[in-house]
């Protein structure tokens, strides 16, 4: 019969399909490295900070009268000393006139004085006048010299009031809004006529936590404000192109915010900076640093804390607790846990975990890593 026949084949298929059969060999997983090196940085805190300046000069009359010229057009540039406003000077140039006259009076009088004195000193040797019409003389020649010398202060009065008749810029810089306008009369209490702002002495002003002036003092080896740059990252999202530095540290703290003052003094020779602005400003250290960087992509966080995983010689993953500290650009400084050297993945990680064998390749980004600077 035809089973028969087949019999013995089947039977020993049936049988070998029974053995178990042996599982196959898993493959290595490909994981991408970096090398953890040794690289320069520059350690630096961002705070944000509003641009002030040195130079923000009201200007506000010093006589009153009617405003008669405004020489300015608001907002442009003005050198020391060029024209802002006139007032009226004819009741000041009156009043010069009337105080020169007064002094002319004044000096005919000492004038006088000092003649009948001189006569009187060769009379009164003789006995031809008595010592008390001398004495008369000579006191008479010494109000003539105190009328004299109040007489030349009038005028000189007389002549700063008139010159406060025309206001000039007290020095170089960009002014402002013209609050009155011809016609207006104006005084000492009329208020700020305009205001103007030096393009060259502006500061950014930003405040610190105690906490971190308290850590810079007690650590002997910490630098300086002399070894600090301020750098400013403008509204725009920019990095201005001129470094500041450090000109004042508080002596207090703000008793309701727990920081200090900072001021730093930045250079405007293209007048960008204007008063009032907001910016970020990065307090940095002049002079690089080197330390362990590695990329953050490849760290990794769980309940025991900061690690990544690295490959050893024997291409086994191993997992390295590390303590980081600042970030810079897409790297982050190692500050324990890691030799340079290291081989630490990048991508890939999701894939592996401790023990593993795997195939390392080197990670090559497929832009240039943004180093911050």
């Amino acid at each position: 019969m035809r089973w028969i026949k087949y019999g013995l084949p089947l039977t020993f298929l049936l049988l070998a399909g029974c053995e178990e059969a042996a599982p196959p060999e898993t493959p290595r997983q490909e994981v991408f490295v970096v090398t953890a090196s040794e690289q320069p940085y520059q350690p630096g805190r961002t705070f944000t900070a509003r641009l002030d300046s040195r130079s923000d000069v009201n200007i506000t009359a010093q006589v009153s009268g009617k405003l008669t010229a405004v020489h300015f057009r608001e907002g442009d540039n003005l050198e020391a000393g060029a024209p802002l406003f006139d007032i009226d000077p004819a009741p000041y140039q009156a009043a010069l006139s009337k105080a020169r006259a007064e002094h002319e009076r004044a000096r005919a009088t000492l004038g006088e004085a000092r003649s009948n004195l001189s006569r009187a000193d060769k009379l009164v040797d003789k006995d031809y006048i008595s010592a008390s019409e001398y004495d008369t003389l000579k006191s008479r020649l010494q109000e003539a010299e105190a009328a004299e010398q109040s007489a030349r202060a009038a005028v000189e009065s007389a002549e700063v009031d008139l010159s406060y008749t025309h206001i000039k810029a007290p020095q170089a810089g960009r002014v402002g809004r013209s609050v009155a306008s011809v016609g207006d009369v104006v005084s000492p209490g009329f208020g700020t006529l305009t205001t103007l702002v030096g393009g060259n002495d502006m500061q950014a002003v930003f405040q610190i936590p105690e906490r971190l002036l308290t850590e810079a003092a007690m650590n002997e080896d910490g630098p300086d404000p002399s070894q600090m740059d301020v750098v400013l990252e403008m509204p725009g999202g920019g990095e201005y192109p001129y470094t500041g530095k450090i000109v004042y540290v508080s002596n207090r703290v703000d008793t309701n915010t727990g920081t200090v003052e900072v001021r730093a003094a930045i250079p405007n020779p293209r007048d960008i900076l204007r008063l009032g602005m907001y910016v970020q400003a990065q307090v940095r250290m002049k002079e690089s640093l080197q330390g362990l960087m590695i990329p953050q992509a490849a760290l990794q966080v769980d309940q025991q804390g900061t690690y990544v995983f690295t490959v050893n010689d024997e291409h086994t993953v191993q997992r390295s607790n590390l303590q980081t500290g600042d970030r810079y650009g897409e790297n982050v400084l190692v500050t324990s846990g890691l030799q340079a050297g290291t081989k630490v993945i990048v991508a890939g990680i999701q894939k592996v975990r401790p023990g593993n064998e795997v195939i390392a390749s080197e990670f090559k980004p497929a832009t240039e890593a943004h180093t911050g600077e």
